[in-house]
Formats: C-alpha cells, structure tokens, sequence
C-alpha cells in the first residue's frame, strides 16, 4: 500500500504538471484565433491547429493517468465532455475569417479555465491524501514493530533500529516540511537518500514544493506590480480629490462637499488595502532591509493604541494598557512592532463588540531573553478548526466576508514580521468569551 500511495503520488505531480500545459495550450487556440482574425495570417490558422491537438494529446494522457491511480475519477473527463465540442477539427479558416465567427465566449472561456483550476485543485488534493495514508500506515508499522519487540528482545531492538532509520526519520522530515508548507514556508526541501518508496515521495514532496513556491512567488510578483501601477493614478486622484474639496479650482456648494469626502475616504481605504498587499509580497520577496535598534516596549504600545484610540472611541470601546514595570529594552524593528500591535488592534476592534474592553499587557518570558505582547479582546473568540487558518494569506471566515472591509492580511503580516525579528505568534480563546493574541520579541 506504500508503494501504491507513492505511484499516486508521481501520478498525480505529472498530472500537475501536464495541467499547466493544458492550461497553456486552451490560451495559446484563444490567442491565435484571435491574431487570426485580426492580422488575416494563415500561420495563426496553423498554430491554432497545433496547440488544439497538443491540448487533446495533453488532456488524453491525463485522463489515462488520472485511471492509472485505481481512486474515484477527477474531473479531467468531465472538462473533455463539457468543452470538448470547442475544439473540434470541423474548423476552416474561410469559417473563422467570417464576421459573425466566434470561436468561444469570453463567459465559456472562463468556466474553462475555472474547470481546470478545480481538477488541479483536486489533484493536489489526492497527493495529500496519499501522504495522509503514508503517515497512518507507517503508524501501523511501529505498532506491529512494538509487539515484534515483547515476543523477542534482540529482534525488537533491531526492528527499533531499522525502522528508526527507515521510516520515523523520514516521517519526521515530511511532518516538519508539511507543517512548513501550512505556514506558508516554501523553502524546504527533505534530501532524497534512497530509491525506494520514500525516497520517491521526498522527490515528489519536493516537487510539489518548488511548484507552490513557484506559484506563490509568481502570485507576490503580480500583486506587488499591479499594487505600483494602481497607486499612481490612485496618488492623482486623490490630490484631485483634494484640489477640489479645497476650492482651488472654484467653489463647490455642500452637496458636492459630501460626495467629495466620501471619495477620499474611499482613496484611503483602497490605498491601505494596496498597502497591505504591498508590505505582504515585501516580506515574501524577503527584500527589505531589517533596521533593528533597541526601543521601550512600553512606550511603543501605547504610541500603537494612540493610532487606533479614535476608531475605539466612536463605538465606545475602551483600551487598557497594563504597563510593565522596568521594561528590558526590545531587540527589534520599531516601525515593524508597531505596525503588527496596530493589526491586531484593529483586528480586535473589528470583532469587538460596542461598549466592549481591549486588554494590553506586557509582560517578561518565555525565559529571560523574550519578552510577551498579549492583546485581548471580549469578541467571539475563533473556533479551533480555524485557529490555523487565520494566519494565512488571503483568508478572511465566510461569517464576515460580506460585511467587513479587508484583503485577509493583516495577521499574517503579523505573523511574518514577529518571525523576522526572532519572535513567535499565537491565539486562544478566553474561557469567558473573546480570544487573546499573543506574540513574543527578544530583548537585551
């Protein structure tokens, strides 16, 4: 059963990776049709052609991988039987060359792609699922291996041994990368030291690494390029904005005042937001210089709670600061503590209810060398299933997507940055109601 969980393993990467070329292949027809038409040239014809069977070669070898795996089928066919039709071979270039032509909708384009999205989804689904199975069968090894161990001393003592060296370092190295890839990390890679069937799954493990890292580094690059080209026109529409809410190109009467303010309040928020994209793929890049310096945690705090004080005040919630006696001086970026207390502040008061409280402390430890940021809140706390999922990017809970502003960044941000100065991070729920959020920083 190993070895069949690490041939669904290699399956299912090459699938992975013969969907990108599917993918490629869908864009390529869609572009050349589209030169076609526009530039007459009979070689966008030809290149249609070939990428159309490039596609059907591509999705025919997925669709007998996808059966080679003895698991319930993905959706490979399901694309074939639903857009199948679109790339027929009954297409002639005096047919596309006619005005009422079309070869595929924009609407069906997307659901095409969207499809192919889901399968490669699904299929990385399965690759989990088999290294899930991995893991609980090698459970069951040490098991057999403990009863082996009360039958005969020597032979249990040997079998500790050998599976010691076979299977549990192994295990350990994939848990400690799995736990990597759920935090985001991408960077590590389990060292490939046999050919048997973990030594495929560490190549398979690290291949499916280097894709994700790929992946997330191409999604950072956009974000961060598309985040530079949106904040300057952003930059002048607001000093139009402002231009006008000042009366320097003529008087306005106070309607359109109104409608003005409410214009830069909107520049403001969706630059904060262009922001936190920014400072997200900042960290991820690992580009920026870190400038650490020693600071007064205490006097950092309450600059922190000033910031968010007016937004706290509007809804009646009140911030109490519980200042730490004889401070020891933290090791740290001052601008980049500052911004995560401000996160989490705001990550509070968002949950908070009105009339409600938000506790601040500091406080030494763990050990002499850290010291203890603790921010609580009386909101309604998070649910255990969720507690690994808030720090991720991009994920907000479905109960506040529709009523709450936010791209789902702000702590891991957070997270990021208390890692990049030598802290940790976490969460847990008060006994009574509301969670508290606490993270750790070195000191001097």
């Amino acid at each position: 059963m190993s070895n069949t969980s690490g041939r669904i393993v290699s399956i299912s990467n090459r699938i992975a990776v013969l969907s990108n070329d599917l993918k490629n292949n869908l864009l390529d027809m869609d572009a050349n049709i589209k030169k076609l038409k526009l530039l007459n040239k009979d070689v966008y014809f030809d290149y249609f052609g070939t990428a159309r069977r490039n596609y059907q070669n591509v999705l025919a070898e997925i669709i007998e991988l996808d059966t080679r795996r003895r698991m319930p089928a993905g959706y490979w066919g399901d694309i074939d039987r639903t857009f199948g039709s679109h790339i027929e071979s009954g297409v002639f270039m005096e047919q596309v060359m006619s005005d009422d032509f079309t070869w595929i909708d924009a609407s069906v384009m997307d659901q095409w792609m969207a499809a192919i999205a889901m399968a490669r989804k699904d299929n990385e689904g399965r690759i989990e699922q088999a290294l899930i199975l991995i893991n609980r069968l090698s459970h069951q090894v040490m098991k057999n291996c403990m009863i082996g161990f009360a039958i005969s001393i020597l032979v249990g003592l040997m079998g500790i041994w050998f599976i010691s060296r076979s299977i549990i370092i192994p295990l350990n190295k994939l848990k400690s990368g799995l736990r990597r890839v759920s935090d985001d990390n991408y960077t590590y890679e389990m060292a490939i030291t046999s050919k048997d069937e973990f030594g495929e799954l560490a190549a398979a493990f690290n291949d499916m690494n280097r894709q994700l890292k790929a992946d997330d580094e191409i999604r950072s690059d956009f974000i961060a390029t598309l985040s530079h080209e949106i904040r300057s026109p952003l930059s002048s529409i607001r000093e139009s904005v402002n231009m006008m809410t000042e009366e320097v190109l003529g008087p306005v009467n106070e309607k359109q005042k109104k409608f003005l303010t409410i214009a830069i309040n909107e520049i403001a928020r969706i630059t904060s937001l262009l922001n936190h994209l920014l400072d997200a793929s900042i960290l991820v890049s690992g580009v920026k210089k870190r400038q650490v310096a020693p600071f007064d945690p205490n006097q950092l705090v309450q600059s922190a709670i000033l910031s968010v004080t007016p937004g706290a005040k509007t809804r009646g919630i009140r911030m109490e600061f519980k200042v730490l006696a004889q401070a020891p001086m933290v090791k740290s970026n001052e601008k980049e503590i500052t911004q995560v207390i401000i996160n989490i502040l705001d990550n509070a008061l968002k949950f908070s209810p009105d009339n409600s409280r938000v506790d601040v402390s500091l406080t030494r430890g763990p050990g002499k060398h850290f010291l203890t940021c603790a921010i609580s809140d009386e909101g309604p706390g998070i649910p255990d299933d969720k507690k690994n999922l808030i720090f991720k990017k991009y994920y907000r809970a479905k109960e506040v997507r529709k009523h709450m502003d936010g791209v789902g960044l702000g702590l891991n941000i957070a997270r990021r940055t208390v890692q990049a100065n030598g802290g940790e991070i976490f969460v847990k729920n008060r006994p009574d109601k509301g969670c508290t959020f606490s993270f750790t920083l070195p000191v001097f």
